[in-house]
């Protein structure tokens, strides 16, 4: 269990772990994926997950475990357990209006594994997410292998245009195969249509504290030289912005749909690196997915994985996009055409909301630094501590050079109106 000493390291709601998670819960869990009713553990701990900032839905611990089976003894095997918050709490109680397990638990059930399927079927070989190795709903949880053991890391900090590049294929890879599962249905019995976007009225309500920060934004902005307009535009976000999000969400304007990753952004991603190069890709949480445009996930990838020179590089970015997605789909057999890369570069500008929602609303708190501000803000966030968040946000460095590379284009483009 953590100490003293360690507890600010990690999401508050993560430092004690549900009863249930315990030695004799692992052992049946064991016992029946080893195939083995003789099975002992010798040694088990379980440890947090993840730290704050990291992740916001769910909570997650790392069991690491030792046993012996079949004769052999087994030491220190770690797994990656996903489980739902016990406690009483902000989190606990928006998961309540939004299915995230029961999709996740179906996305990797049902679509990966089929996924993986098709991809073999090719030569393909390639993995796009860790391996299950047992899922429950009653309680909902998920437990996976420790993909740590196999050299995959995480990282923080925004990424180059070379490397954003290499991410993008590996979108382009996913959203090809979800074309391709729709476009044989009779062969792929799974209907990806179902898995409708999240964002709802309920859910936006219980969300809010992340839509209500444009009025200390533009008082910050009227400082800023030159962007007096900017700010008057902001000003007025309050009344509008949420509108805009649910009518992008609720009323998609595609015509060529994909299903999304939903929450494509740098921690839901983990690297085999060689030095400064990425060399293999895993993409993680897949609780969001959903059937929409594929500019959804593009959008968070300017915004969540590349720099300032790759959001510069946007339409080198579309291309290379579009250029992967067409070559996987021939390589697929897929009789259905992409999109064309004029379509694409349309539906990005009808995302515009969702850029703005990334750059004012979400990006603040991805790039936060907890320990200014307390785990606890994040977890069960109070109105004093919003503002003290809020002021520090929208006064960081990384958070200002951003917003003054981009609110200019949002002004041009028409998504500010």
């Amino acid at each position: 269990m953590t100490n003293e000493r360690d507890k600010n390291e990690y999401s508050k709601d993560e430092l004690i772990p549900p009863t249930f998670l315990n030695k004799h819960f692992f052992e049946d869990v064991l016992r029946d994926t080893e195939n083995d009713k003789d099975l002992e553990i010798t040694k088990f701990e379980m440890i947090p997950g993840t730290k704050p900032g990291e992740h916001f839905l769910s909570i997650m611990f790392k069991a690491v475990i030792s046993y012996t089976s079949k004769g052999k003894e087994i030491s220190s095997r770690p797994f990656v357990v996903k489980t739902l918050p016990t406690e009483d709490s902000t989190k606990k109680d928006m998961l309540s209006t939004m299915p995230v397990f029961d999709r996740e638990t179906e996305m990797y059930t049902k679509v990966l594994p089929e996924m993986k399927k098709i991809m073999e079927s090719i030569g393909d070989h390639d993995e796009i997410a860790p391996r299950l190795i047992y899922h429950n709903t009653d309680p909902d949880i998920l437990i996976f292998e420790d993909i740590t053991k196999l050299g995959y890391e995480m990282n923080n900090g925004f990424y180059d245009f070379h490397s954003t590049i290499k991410v993008v294929k590996k979108l382009a890879k996913f959203h090809a195969l979800s074309i391709y599962i729709d476009d044989n249905k009779y062969k792929h019995k799974i209907d990806l249509k179902k898995y409708t976007p999240m964002v709802t009225e309920a859910v936006v309500d219980r969300l809010k504290v992340f839509f209500e920060g444009f009025d200390y934004l533009k008082d910050e902005v009227r400082n800023w030289l030159g962007f007096e307009v900017i700010a008057d535009k902001l000003a007025v976000q309050n009344e509008t912005f949420v509108n805009k999000l649910l009518d992008v969400y609720k009323h998609p304007k595609a015509e060529f749909k994909v299903l999304c990753h939903g929450d494509y952004h740098v921690k839901n991603m983990m690297f085999i690196k060689s030095g400064d190069s990425i060399d293999k890709i895993m993409l993680l949480d897949y609780q969001l997915s959903f059937w929409a445009s594929p500019a959804y996930d593009l959008i968070y990838l300017l915004y969540a994985f590349g720099n300032s020179e790759t959001r510069k590089r946007r339409a080198e970015i579309l291309l290379n996009y579009h250029d992967a997605l067409t070559e996987y789909l021939n390589r697929l057999g897929c009789l259905r055409k992409p999109l064309s890369l004029l379509e694409l570069n349309i539906d990005m500008l009808k995302m515009g909301t969702i850029e703005l929602l990334w750059a004012v609303c979400y990006l603040p708190y991805y790039c936060m630094d907890y320990e200014k501000v307390g785990t606890e803000t994040l977890v069960d966030p109070t109105p004093e501590a919003m503002a003290n968040m809020r002021r520090i946000m929208y006064r960081t460095d990384t958070i200002v050079n951003i917003l003054k590379e981009v609110l200019p284009e949002f002004l041009h483009k028409g998504i500010l109106d």
